[in-house]
C-alpha cells in the first residue's frame, strides 16, 4: 500500500502567520494560495482514512470550508500543516459514522504501489487495485475511530503521539485502538494469504504482523 509522499512544506512561523492573517481576511490571493499549498495533503489523507471513495473531492471542499470558518480560533499551538490535517481526519471520521461510503469505480482507483514488472504493468496495477478494495472492505467494518488511528499509523506513518494528535485522543486510546485494529484485521485475512502478502508491502510492515 505504499505510496510516493506529496511534499507539503512546512512554512516558517513568520510565512505561517502571514498566510494566517489573509485568510482571515479573505484577501483571494492568500485563499488561493493557502488551498494549492494543502490541497495535495488533504486529498491523500482523506483517500487513505476512507480508501477510494467517489465523495473524495466533496470531503476536500467540506475540509477546507471548515478550515476558513476556524481562522479565527486558529492560535498557532500547531503547524498549519498538522491543523488542517486535524480538520481532514475529523471530516473522514464524520463520513465513516455516517455509514455513506460509495465506492470510486474500480477503473478510477490508482494503484496502490508502482507495477514490478513494466512489461505487465496493467495486469499488476489491476491487481493492487483490487487488493487494495478488498482491504478497504475489510476496514469498512471496522469501528471508526479505531480504523482512522490504525492508518493513520501504519499508512501515514504518523507517530503515536502524532495520531493522538489528530485524533483528540490520549496516547493510551491511541496505542489500544490501533493494536485492536491490527488484531482485528489480521484476524480478518488469516485465511486470505493475498490480502496478508499486500498488508506486508505497508511501509510499517511490522505493525502489521
Amino acid at each position: 500500500m505504499k505510496e510516493a509522499r506529496i511534499a507539503t512544506p512546512e512554512l516558517p512561523p513568520e510565512d505561517e502567520r502571514a498566510l494566517v492573517a489573509g485568510c482571515r481576511a479573505k484577501d483571494p490571493a492568500v485563499l488561493d494560495r493557502f488551498f494549492r499549498l494543502y490541497v495535495g495533503y488533504v486529498e491523500r489523507v482523506i483517500g487513505r482514512l476512507l480508501g477510494p471513495t467517489a465523495d473524495l473531492q466533496d470531503l476536500v471542499q467540506t475540509t477546507f470550508i471548515q478550515a476558513l470558518q476556524s481562522f479565527e480560533r486558529y492560535r498557532g499551538e500547531a503547524s498549519l500543516k498538522t491543523w488542517i490535517a486535524r480538520i481532514a481526519v475529523h471530516v473522514s471520521l464524520n463520513q465513516l459514522r455516517a455509514g455513506v461510503r460509495r465506492h470510486a469505480p474500480l477503473e478510477l482507483v490508482p494503484p496502490a504501489q508502482e507495477p514490478a514488472d513494466p512489461a505487465s504493468g496493467a495486469d499488476v496495477q489491476m491487481s493492487t487495485r483490487q487488493l487494495a478494495r478488498r482491504l478497504h472492505d475489510l476496514l469498512d467494518r471496522m469501528a471508526p475511530k479505531k480504523r482512522i488511528a490504525f492508518l493513520l499509523y501504519t499508512v501515514e506513518e504518523q507517530s503515536i503521539e502524532e495520531v493522538a494528535a489528530l485524533t483528540g485522543a490520549s496516547r493510551a486510546a491511541t496505542k489500544s485502538r490501533i493494536w485492536s485494529a491490527r488484531r482485528e484485521l489480521m484476524a480478518a485475512v488469516r485465511h486470505r494469504p493475498e490480502l496478508r502478502a499486500f498488508l506486508q508491502t505497508s511501509s510499517r510492515a511490522e505493525s502489521w504482523r
